[in-house]
């Protein structure tokens, strides 16, 4: 009769109480709390080194730049002034793409990364073009 009893008077608690611990995502929190800061980490430690790098590489173009400028005004340089004005234009659309992936999130990190390598891609055909001597 207590088995009795048991059943008919905590059935249908534990049938209440059963959606409610399915429903119950503790667990899986604490694990996707543990992988998200996991990937928060490791994002920041790639962006970090990529920034770093990206520094060192627009610190580059920016002493060649003003370098040419220079030079191009004490030597009169053959290039056309469209050339020099494409030039001029690349140059500006690559330091406002370095700035935009220093400040991006890692939601639209890849997005931004691939903008920026293809405004330095572009600046790099474009000095060539002013200056083949310069094969960086």
């Amino acid at each position: 009769m207590n088995v009795f009893t048991v059943l008919v008077v905590g059935g249908p608690l534990l049938l209440m109480a059963g959606p409610a611990m399915a429903d119950h995502p503790t667990p899986l929190l604490v694990h996707g709390t543990l992988l998200t800061l996991a990937d928060s980490e490791d994002f920041a430690a790639r962006k970090n080194a990529y920034v770093q790098k990206m520094q060192n590489e627009m610190a580059e173009w920016r002493r060649k730049m003003h370098a040419t400028g220079e030079r191009t005004e004490a030597a009169a340089h053959d290039a056309s002034a469209d050339a020099k004005a494409h030039l001029d234009r690349t140059w500006s659309a690559t330091e406002r793409a370095s700035r935009k992936l220093r400040a991006e999130s890692a939601e639209g990190w890849d997005k931004t990364k691939t903008a920026y390598e293809r405004s330095t891609a572009q600046l790099r055909t474009q000095w060539h073009k002013l200056h083949p001597e310069d094969q960086d």
